[in-house]
């Protein structure tokens, strides 16, 4: 069998369409001579095995997603109940005190090479993930596979590459992989090197946007020549720097930040999840004199919070309102960044609020999302939080926010220090004002 391999850095396509077909059924990777398929395996202290697919080992808990029969579903084991973790091959004694080598950004470690983040990313890259065989390749037949840019003129998601991804993969959670699937199979169709290269950071883009698997994002975005290509898609180099960071690199983030001649406002962003907030509020200032003020206080303000620095925090939201030009005061979008700086600014003072002070009980609160108000319901109990649920929104471009934001307060316990998902900030932004307005409901 034969497979895909370089040739001046695009895919190109050694067989013919049986072949490919066949190789639609795991992933489509560049240099790929097999498939690794090693499970995640979770080691009890009573000598039980879990094996399936780890999905989070911070805070108290261990969450893997084991499959049994045709179902999919999670297990969590307290860590005083793991033993040992092995996680794509590597093996964690939990009982060491030693740091694990896998953990990342995450967990608290941004010190890793760039020769592991790199070795991690070429390994996972050019292996299929778990769930692809098991998902079908399901699109309109109308679309232009070709993909011909720019658009025709007029919106159609069923016959439009990126429009159907607009409309109909990103605003609904339970197409998100078919979504993947299918644009490894637009990747396979094209032979034309800017419409791979287009595939390629589509995919790099969903892997980090929809399934937060970073190193496939990183893959995919490096095989698309993106980081030579910066200044011409910098929203996708933030991506990638994130993803970096994600993986557990500082300095291989801020090398690829440096490296933008121009820098879209997640830059601010950023910096500030990195923890250099000085220079995220000096470009968040550089920003706001280019006309774009309201943005940019809104971005210094979060980078202020993860930072614990509240009250700063509170005067940019303060400065995001003042900034907000009275003759343009009743716009949808106007009305909508006040409302986001005045839930911030309602919801600060119980940013740091420690939950063994909350009365053990179920609270609901709400603040503004991008397209609405975003409720969550927060359990409290033992003095922890034991979850924290979106349980009605109206938002449609949230890619991960909904359940990422939610995991990172449980295992955190609490919001502060908490950044927002990438991509879809306003939402998390939502939740994170949204818990802690829940919380202060259940102060003893």
């Amino acid at each position: 069998m034969k497979f895909f391999s370089m040739h001046n850095n695009a895919c190109v396509c050694l067989t013919g369409r049986a072949t490919r077909r066949l190789l639609l059924s795991v992933v489509i990777v560049c240099s790929l001579s097999g498939f690794l398929r090693a499970e995640d395996t979770v080691e009890l202290t009573t000598g039980a095995t879990a094996r399936g697919k780890v999905r989070s080992y911070a805070g108290s808990s261990v969450v893997i997603e084991v499959k049994i029969g045709d179902r999919t579903i999670q297990r969590r084991y307290p860590k005083s109940r793991v033993k040992v973790l092995t996680i794509n091959g590597r093996r964690i004694d939990m009982n060491s005190k030693t740091p694990a080598r896998t953990a990342t950004a995450e967990q608290g470690r941004m010190d890793r090479s760039r020769e592991e983040v790199l070795a991690e990313i070429d390994r996972l890259g050019k292996t299929p993930p778990d769930w692809y065989e098991s998902t079908p390749l399901n699109y309109p037949k109308t679309l232009d596979l070709a993909w011909p840019m720019p658009a025709p003129k007029g919106w159609n998601s069923s016959k439009n590459v990126g429009q159907f991804l607009w409309d109909r993969i990103n605003p609904n959670s339970g197409k998100w992989r078919e979504g993947v699937r299918f644009m490894h199979y637009v990747l396979s169709e094209n032979k034309d090197r800017a419409t791979q290269k287009r595939a390629m950071r589509s995919l790099g883009s969903m892997y980090h946007n929809l399934l937060q698997d970073h190193a496939r994002s990183a893959f995919w975005f490096r095989q698309s020549g993106l980081e030579g290509e910066l200044s011409q898609y910098p929203q996708a180099g933030i991506f990638l720097a994130d993803g970096y960071a994600k993986l557990g690199s500082k300095m291989m983030a801020l090398e690829t930040l440096a490296k933008m001649k121009r820098r879209p406002y997640l830059a601010i962003k950023l910096l500030g999840d990195l923890g250099e907030t000085k220079a995220a509020v000096h470009m968040a200032e550089q920003f706001s004199k280019t006309g774009k003020a309201t943005t940019s206080f809104l971005y210094a303000g979060d980078a202020c919070r993860v930072a614990g620095e509240l009250e700063e925090a509170e005067k940019y939201y303060r400065k995001a309102i003042a900034s907000i030009p009275e003759k343009e005061a009743s716009k949808p979008h106007r009305k909508r960044d006040k409302a986001r700086a005045e839930a911030s600014i309602a919801a600060v003072r119980f940013y740091s609020l420690d939950p063994k002070k909350v009365r053990d009980g179920t609270y609901k609160a709400s603040s503004i999302g991008y397209e609405g108000p975003v409720h969550v319901e927060v359990v409290v109990a033992s003095q922890r939080i034991e979850s924290v649920k979106v349980t009605q929104h109206r938002e449609k471009q949230y890619y991960s926010s909904l359940t990422d934001t939610p995991r990172k307060i449980v295992s955190r316990q609490g919001v502060a220090g908490i950044d927002a998902t990438s991509s879809a900030t306003i939402t998390s932004e939502a939740i994170i004002n949204a818990t802690a307005k829940a919380l202060a409901g259940g102060l003893q």
